[in-house]
C-alpha cells in the first residue's frame, strides 16, 4: 500500500529506521493515532515486515537509509531526498525515531515545510556506550545533531532517565529541547500473556541480536561455566548474525558456539512468544545502551524473572532481588551466579516471574507509554473535534 496523492494528506508521517520496527515496536502507537481518526504514513527504508504495517493501515513510501556510513555527500543525498519526499507528502506532523531519521528527517521536515515534528529516541546504542577514539570524536557532533533536532520539535521523547542525562550534558539541548521520558515502547497485556514458568527443564533464554554489547558473549560464557555442573538445564539464544553492524558477533563465532553444542541456537524467529512460554528465566546481559529493551518486557509480561545489567535501560526493568537481578556489564561470574541461584532454588523462577508480570501492569503497557505520548502531541488532539463533526 503506497502513496496515493489522490487521498487526504497524511496527519503524520513516521520516518523509520526500519519497517520491522514499525511494525512491532511503534504498532500500538499507530493504532492508537488511527483510532483519533488520524491518517498515518510511514518512509521506509526496507520491505521486511511490510505486509504487517500495511496492515496496520499505514502508506508507505520508500527512501534510502545507510545506517553506517559517515561520508559527507551520501548524507547531504539523503538528507535532500528526505526534504523532497515530505514535501511531496506534505504531512501535519512528522515523528522521527533513531539516529539517522531524527538528526536527517527533522531539519528535512521544517525545510520542507512542516511545522509539527517530534523525535524519538529508542536507546543511545552503541556509540555512546564505548569509550574508543572514534567514539568520542563522533559523540560531539550527533549530541549536536541531537540539539539542532531537539530544537526544531515540538518534544523530544527517550526512553530512560541515564539517556536524558547523556543528552542534556549539552546545553544546546538542555535548554532549547523540550524532552519526556516514557517506559520504553511497551507491550501488549494480551499479546504477551501470562503463563507460569516451567522449572522442568530450566531453561536460560537469551533474546536479542547477536551484537557484543548485547551481551551474547557472556551469555554463551556463563552457560559454558554452568552446563558441566549442571547437565539437566537447557540453554537457548534466539537471533541471529548481522555482520554489516559495526559491533557484530562474526558468523564464524556464533557457528563455533552452536557446534559446541551448550547452547541452542534456532536461528531467526519470526514469533518469540512460544520461546518465552517454554522458558524459565530471561537473561540480557546487555550494555548497549538500551532505551529499555522490548525483549525484557516481552519475557516480563509472558511472567518470567530477568537478569540483566546494571546499565540504562535495562536496569528500569528489575527491581532487585523481587523480580530478578542486574549484573555489572561483562562480569561472566556475577552472571553466572545468578543463573545458578535459580538452579539451586527452582521455585524462584515462578516467584519472580509473578513479579515481573506485575511490574508490566503497573508501567510498561502499550496503554501507558501510549497515553505518555499522545499527552504531548498537538496533532493527536487538535483534529478530533473536527472529524467529529463530519
Amino acid at each position: 500500500m503506497s502513496f496515493d496523492l489522490s487521498v487526504d494528506r497524511p496527519d503524520i508521517l513516521f520516518i523509520a529506521a526500519n519497517t520491522r520496527s514499525l511494525a512491532v515496536n511503534r504498532g500500538a502507537f499507530i493504532q492508537a493515532l488511527r483510532e483519533r481518526g488520524l491518517n498515518v504514513a510511514a518512509l521506509v527504508p526496507d520491505e521486511d515486515f511490510l505486509a504487517e504495517v500495511h496492515a496496520l493501515g499505514v502508506t508507505t513510501r520508500r527512501y534510502h537509509l545507510d545506517r553506517h556510513s559517515m561520508g559527507i555527500g551520501g548524507e547531504v543525498a539523503r538528507f535532500l531526498e528526505l526534504r523532497r519526499l515530505i514535501r511531496k507528502i506534505a504531512p501535519r506532523a512528522v515523528l522521527a525515531y533513531a539516529v539517522k531519521p531524527i538528526i536527517l528527517g527533522i531539519p528535512a521536515a521544517r525545510l520542507a515545510g512542516v511545522e509539527e515534528m517530534y523525535c524519538l529516541t529508542t536507546g543511545l546504542g552503541y556509540l555512546y556506550g564505548r569509550r574508543d577514539l572514534r567514539s568520542r570524536l563522533i559523540r560531539p557532533v550527533v549530541n549536536l545533531c541531537y540539539a539542532l533536532s531537539g530544537g526544531l520539535s515540538r518534544t523530544f521523547f527517550l526512553q530512560n532517565p541515564d539517556d536524558r542525562d547523556e543528552l542534556q550534558q549539552s546545553l544546546l539541548f538542555r535548554y532549547f529541547t523540550h524532552s519526556v521520558v516514557v517506559n520504553g515502547s511497551g507491550v501488549d497485556l494480551d499479546e504477551y500473556p501470562y503463563s507460569e514458568a516451567p522449572t522442568t527443564p530450566l531453561r536460560f533464554l537469551f533474546m536479542g541480536r547477536f551484537l557484543q554489547d548485547k551481551g551474547i558473549r557472556e551469555f554463551v560464557s556463563a552457560a559454558r561455566k554452568l552446563a558441566p555442573w549442571h547437565p539437566g538445564v537447557e540453554f537457548l539464544a534466539l537471533g541471529e548474525v548481522d555482520e554489516t553492524l559495526v559491533n557484530a558477533i562474526s558468523a564464524e563465532e556464533v557457528a563455533a558456539w552452536r557446534a559446541e553444542g551448550i547452547v541452542s541456537f534456532p536461528g531467526k524467529v519470526r514469533d518469540v512468544r512460544d520461546h518465552l512460554r517454554a522458558a524459565s528465566v530471561m537473561v540480557l546481559p546487555s550494555y548497549y545502551r538500551e532505551g529499555i529493551p522490548r525483549s525484557l518486557l516481552e519475557a516480563m509480561s509472558t511472567g518470567r524473572a530477568v537478569i540483566t545489567c546494571d546499565s540504562p535501560g535495562c536496569r528500569e526493568t528489575v527491581e532487585e532481588g523481587v523480580n530478578g537481578w542486574l549484573v555489572a556489564p561483562g562480569d561472566v561470574d556475577a552472571l553466572a551466579a545468578r543463573m545458578e541461584t535459580f538452579i539451586e532454588k527452582r521455585g524462584l523462577a515462578r516467584r519472580m516471574g509473578q513479579a515481573s508480570r506485575a511490574l508490566v501492569e503497573a508501567r510498561f503497557t502499550t496503554a501507558l507509554v501510549n497515553q505518555q505520548m499522545l499527552s504531548e502531541m498537538s496533532i493527536a488532539h487538535a483534529l478530533q473535534p473536527l472529524r467529529g463533526m463530519a
